[in-house]
């Protein structure tokens, strides 16, 4: 069947399309033969015949008229990408079909249904971190208990067939202070006023960051899993001395339940700063996450770790983490996450050892159009153990942190997402050297498999 851009004209309805458009000619009263009708063309649109092919099964049909339809507003664009999904979906092109749910959500972010069918597309090709999010988001909604139960069923669907993931990001750094350095000239030692050199002040500099992970979870029961992590970061500048490196793998068990999972094993990790190395560390670790209701997720970690440092024996020692969170989602658009930090570090040296308390709040909202924003805010307190033996003071530092990221779903290319943030830190100690003022933009671009 040819198809011409805008409408489809036809002189008189023919049998097999009367069918399919479920328009139909006058039925002849028996003993008579039905007349045919002349009159004006009737002019049927891509869109309607697209609709029309739909219903009669004809999905490559349909496909094609939908394709090269033009709606004239947003609900009837919605509506064409919608069908264009759909039929994809059922042809076995879900990569194709969840470019067009994305597309969907870009416009109209409160389409719990379109999320689910962007969600079941991801679960066909294996994007389960993607599918898991989106399954997720939806049960904020008020499903009905039939689909409630879909959802959950493929969740843990989803956690059974789990084997591996990766992910990769990239980002431009620009940063009004990388080092965290002071920008004071002076600073009183004994209470003499000392002069700073130059290199020991606040500049600022351009970074590149990158990272990347993979993970993989073979079966080895019914409910239970391994956990093979690795990973790395790197944030380098052209002053070699700012930059930070680091790595780390783990390797564990999982405990898969119907609404959540626990885990625990041993990490390894390495750091390197200004290109020199500065740390290794080794321990164990346990992590879990549990949905409490359709809204509401809890997650926590915890881990000990031996630390030892290159050339610095007396910052060797043990380090305590406690990381408990909430996220609570106000429907498929908005949702809330706050994350609580515990940690204590001990060292050859009181003074390296410190003890710290942090809390972070953190708002997602998905706007129509395809924008989505996350602003933040986090504080932390942080109180040495012992006396710095130059400033004969035990330090205390505050520190602020503000930021907000923004990306737009429409700008995704083959998996790979760019965003932009914005942050601001801020550092108040009572030894005025280790205050300071950091102020960031990053550009970036990341995909997870």
């Amino acid at each position: 069947m040819s198809a011409n851009r805008g409408a489809v004209r036809f002189r008189f309805l023919a049998a097999g399309v009367a069918a399919a458009v479920s328009i139909a000619v006058a039925t002849p009263v028996s003993g008579q033969a039905a007349e045919r009708v002349d009159g004006p063309p009737v002019e049927i649109s891509d869109m309607q015949t697209g609709r029309l092919l739909l219903k009669a099964g004809r999905l490559r049909d349909a496909r094609a008229f939908l394709e090269q339809a033009r709606p004239e507003d947003e609900a009837a664009q919605v509506e064409r990408l919608f069908l264009l999904g759909r039929i994809e979906a059922r042809l076995g092109m879900p990569r194709q079909a969840a470019r067009r749910f994305e597309a969907i959500l870009a416009l109209r972010p409160d389409l719990t249904r379109a999320r689910l069918e962007l969600a079941r597309a991801y679960y066909a090709i294996g994007r389960d971190e993607k599918a898991r999010h989106h399954f997720e988001a939806t049960l904020a909604d008020r499903l009905p208990s039939s689909v409630e139960g879909a959802v959950r069923d493929f969740l843990g669907r989803i956690d059974a067939r789990k084997r591996w993931s990766a992910s990769v990001s990239a980002a431009l750094l620009p940063e009004t202070n990388p080092a965290k350095r002071t920008e004071s000239e002076t600073v009183l030692i004994g209470g003499a006023p000392f002069r700073l050199e130059d290199d020991a002040r606040a500049s600022s500099g351009v970074g590149m960051l990158a990272s990347g992970g993979a993970s993989f979870s073979p079966a080895l029961g019914e409910d239970l899993r391994g956990v093979l992590v690795a990973s790395g970061a790197a944030k380098l500048y052209k002053q070699s001395d700012w930059s930070d490196i680091s790595v780390q793998g783990e390797i564990g068990l999982a405990r898969l339940f119907d609404e959540g999972d626990v885990s625990g094993g041993l990490r390894l990790e390495r750091r390197w700063l200004g290109g020199d190395r500065y740390s290794r560390g080794f321990g164990p670790w346990a992590r879990g996450r549990f949905r409490l209701s359709g809204a509401t997720r809890v997650r926590g970690a915890a881990s000990i770790e031996r630390l030892t440092h290159d050339g610095m024996p007396t910052r060797d020692g043990w380090r305590f983490t406690v990381a408990p969170g909430l996220m609570y989602a106000v429907d498929g658009r908005t949702s809330i996450r706050a994350d609580f930090d515990l940690e204590a570090v001990t060292a050859r040296e009181d003074r390296h050892g410190s003890r710290l308390a942090g809390l972070g709040l953190a708002v997602s909202r998905a706007f129509e159009g395809g924008l989505s924003l996350t602003p933040s805010a986090a504080f932390h307190v942080r109180r040495h153990s012992g006396p710095d033996p130059l400033f004969q003071k035990t330090r205390t530092d505050r520190q602020y942190r503000l930021g907000v990221r923004a990306l737009h779903r429409a700008l995704q290319y083959e998996g790979f997402a760019p965003y932009i943030g914005l942050s601001l830190e801020w550092n108040d100690s009572n030894i005025p050297i280790h205050s300071y003022r950091n102020h960031g933009i990053i550009l970036g671009v990341s995909h997870t498999f």
